[in-house]
């Protein structure tokens, strides 16, 4: 017993002495000892080196869904085409032949729609103008007269007859290359025969800008020449020409009048041809052709030649209006 005491007791006091130290189990006692606070000395931090893993890193985010961009087609709003009004007043045209030569004409529009075109060929050494002088055009055209007074053409001195008042013809004049208004103004030293095939280049392309103007109709196209261009209006009468008037021809541009002529009717093509007796070849060329029904001659005294026939009122023949009005009958039929 004195043993266990002797241990027991200092454990015990032990014990209280920590438990009042620590203000524990309520003893009550002086003021707890106050601790100075400890000072943690301030040091300038130390720059971290960077490294690869301190640049900012971006998570791709997932696509998001796309919308194909749809459109809607807009149905074109209705456009006026452009009407054309006639009227009896030229029109100039620049054209170009085959082998780029600019040429110059005039088309003369007739006074109701799809009307036929009749495309007058000068003769070497003459120019488009002369046409223009002649009262062929206007009697062509046939506009109404105003007050709808029926009379014979003026302009021809009543030498034309009166145009059927339902029948009206566009016109479409132009000048050979080296002629008028058309390029080179000079062809040089050479004669018709050394431009022959330049020619025919341009009465083929007349030929086609007349089967397109405005108010044409593109499958009846006249031709009526003087000289190279009685030639002309024949040899190269082909797509939409419907006949060919020929006034004083010669074969002048190296293509034979016979044979030309015979393909045209063999294909039933009017063809009609006008001489004066005195002025070879044009006797010997168009009587080169025996008449038939839809290829005719008239022939005249004197030396008349080409343009002559139809410039002056005063040189027209009595019987040419009504010769050619058969004839243009004939080949719009």
């Amino acid at each position: 017993m004195p043993a266990f005491r002797k241990i027991i007791l200092p454990l015990i006091a032990a014990i209280f002495l920590t438990g009042a130290c620590l203000g524990g189990f309520g003893i009550t006692g002086g003021p707890l000892p106050t601790l100075a606070p400890t000072v943690i000395p301030f040091s300038t931090p130390t720059a971290i080196p960077a490294t690869e893993t301190d640049a900012p890193t971006f998570t791709a985010l997932p696509p998001t869904q796309t919308v194909t961009p749809t459109f809607t087609v807009l149905l074109p709003t209705k456009t006026s085409t452009p009407v054309f009004t006639p009227s009896p007043e030229p029109i100039r045209q620049t054209f170009t032949a085959e082998d780029g030569r600019q040429l110059v004409g005039y088309f003369y529009p007739a006074w109701k729609p799809n009307a036929p075109v009749v495309v007058l060929m000068h003769q070497f050494q003459a120019e488009q103008a002369m046409w223009h002088k002649s009262p062929l055009i206007k009697w062509l055209q046939n506009w109404p007269v105003p007050l709808g007074q029926a009379l014979p053409t003026q302009s021809a001195d009543g030498l034309l007859p009166l145009m059927p008042a339902d029948l009206s013809f566009a016109v479409f004049t132009f000048d050979f290359r080296g002629h008028g208004e058309s390029l080179p103004a000079d062809l040089g030293s050479g004669g018709f025969r050394t431009h022959a095939n330049e020619f025919l280049m341009d009465a083929r392309a007349a030929y086609q800008t007349a089967r397109q103007m405005p108010g044409v109709n593109p499958s009846q196209v006249i031709g009526l020449g003087t000289s190279i261009g009685a030639d002309a209006v024949v040899d190269v009468c082909d797509e939409g020409c419907v006949g060919a008037f020929s006034i004083s021809p010669g074969s002048f541009l190296k293509v034979e009048y016979g044979p030309a002529v015979r393909q045209l009717i063999a294909a039933g093509k009017p063809v009609r041809c006008m001489y004066a007796v005195n002025d070879p070849p044009s006797p010997e060329t168009c009587q080169s052709v025996p008449q038939v029904d839809n290829y005719k001659i008239f022939a005249y005294g004197g030396k008349k030649h080409g343009m002559t026939f139809v410039v002056l009122p005063r040189k027209m023949e009595a019987d040419f209006g009504a010769n050619l009005l058969s004839f243009l009958k004939e080949a719009i039929q």
